[in-house]
């Protein structure tokens, strides 16, 4: 008896170990992604290592890993062909870490918060980071203008800050984190109970959005909005029968008044035009993310027909340099995935995504989607579209918005058995 208490009490130990370490890495990636890359990266593996010993895989969590395999071996077999044609060493050293030892890492964490912390808490985590999320952005705002470009040098090292003729951009690597909270808490805001702080978070997140000067991170209040529109939703409270929709006069109301007051503090308490801003926006998604994306994708896609779309292999470039240090990396992603591994490689690649998609048609024709479920979906889905044009899921501080709502579907049948 004495020897299973010690046991419970070590594992409980370290459950509590594991809970504050995992709140310490959402802190680092979600709030100051890429500020401390080698702290974060030592708090993510002590993570890991405590996962391995809190985690219980169901049937589900057993095919994503599956999944995983079977893109590792991808990875490695283009490693493979990318060495042999010239890849850098440097760039099979970060597929090796981004595409294999990160995702596992973040599979494991990911589990041990979902089984650990649940559901309900992790959302509510995420109402204080992004709460923190639009404090630094605040303070980045003033430290810029008040002490220069020195001051912000924690947050980037080539950090800036854009303020002129009605314009407002900056920056920051954590507008990458917005766009998944945004999707999320604008797909459901029903999900945050205090109303004060519903209109108050819903606002500070749409004027993050609107000076960041990133148009995928504005597009996600639309796409948030829509998703919590079309998808029905059933709150755990209610398990019985009622079913609730975010289609309501509450909600319409709460996001049309929190829109209206953001616009007019803009507008008359700084030199920020919110029309030019619109304007600006709609010019990004009509000309798909400017001529440089442009030009790097017509590169991407020639590159693609002369490889005959079979893969030329990790590390392997085209024509169009977008980064002197990493010339074989681009923003859009899927794309350059297409080059590097070809079709089939790809089409492994989003094999998760895709079963994740249909798990969630599953969920919502059944009338079982939780408003959980649906907030993970919608800051997912906005990081997904995100990826076509950003990096973010070549990063290993931003994996996260990519893997945590897979988790948190994949995962849930262990802890409603339990």
């Amino acid at each position: 008896m004495i020897v299973w208490n010690s046991k419970y009490k070590g594992k409980q130990q370290n459950k509590i170990i594991f809970s504050i370490l995992s709140f310490m890495l959402l802190f680092l990636t979600v709030v100051i992604p890429n500020s401390l890359q080698l702290f974060t990266a030592a708090i993510m593996f002590f993570c890991f290592i405590l996962s391995i010993f809190i985690v219980t895989f169901n049937r589900e969590m057993k095919n994503i890993l599956h999944l995983y395999f079977f893109s590792v071996t991808v990875t490695i077999i283009f490693v493979i062909v990318g060495f042999i044609y010239g890849a850098p060493s440097i760039a099979s050293q970060q597929v090796l870490i981004i595409y294999v030892l990160s995702p596992l890492f973040w599979i494991y964490i990911s589990t041990g918060i979902i089984q650990v912390i649940g559901i309900d808490k992790l959302i509510n985590w995420f109402v204080v980071l992004t709460i923190l999320c639009c404090v630094s952005i605040s303070l980045y705002f003033f430290l810029f203008i008040t002490y220069g470009s020195n001051s912000i040098s924690f947050f980037k090292e080539s950090g800036n800050l854009n303020l002129k003729d009605g314009y407002a951009g900056a920056t920051m690597f954590v507008y990458g984190s917005l766009i998944f909270l945004v999707g999320g808490f604008f797909s459901s805001p029903e999900i945050i109970r205090n109303k004060l702080l519903k209109f108050l978070l819903l606002g500070a997140l749409l004027c993050s959005a609107l000076t960041s000067g990133r148009s995928a991170l504005i597009l996600s209040i639309p796409v948030g909005i829509l998703i919590g529109i079309l998808f029905p939703y059933r709150d755990k409270i209610d398990m019985i029968g009622r079913m609730n929709t975010t289609l309501n006069i509450k909600v319409v109301f709460i996001l049309g008044f929190s829109g209206i007051v953001s616009a007019f503090l803009l507008s008359h308490f700084t030199a920020i035009d919110v029309i030019y801003l619109l304007q600006n926006f709609i010019k990004d998604l009509y000309t798909a993310g400017g001529t440089a994306r442009s030009e790097q994708a017509n590169a991407l896609i020639v590159g693609i027909v002369d490889s005959l779309g079979l893969g030329v292999g990790h590390g392997i470039g085209v024509d169009y340099v977008r980064s002197y240090t990493f010339p074989w990396r681009y923003e859009l992603v899927w794309l350059a995935t297409i080059l590097r591994v070809g079709w089939v490689g790809a089409l492994v690649y989003s094999l998760p995504f895709i079963w994740y998609f249909k798990k969630i048609y599953i969920i919502t024709k059944r009338r079982e989607l939780l408003s959980s479920d649906k907030f993970m979906f919608s800051g997912f889905f906005c990081a997904f579209i995100a990826s076509n044009t950003n990096p973010y899921i070549e990063s290993f501080s931003f994996q996260w918005m990519y893997i945590i709502p897979l988790i948190a579907l994949f995962a849930r049948p262990v802890i409603l058995e339990d």
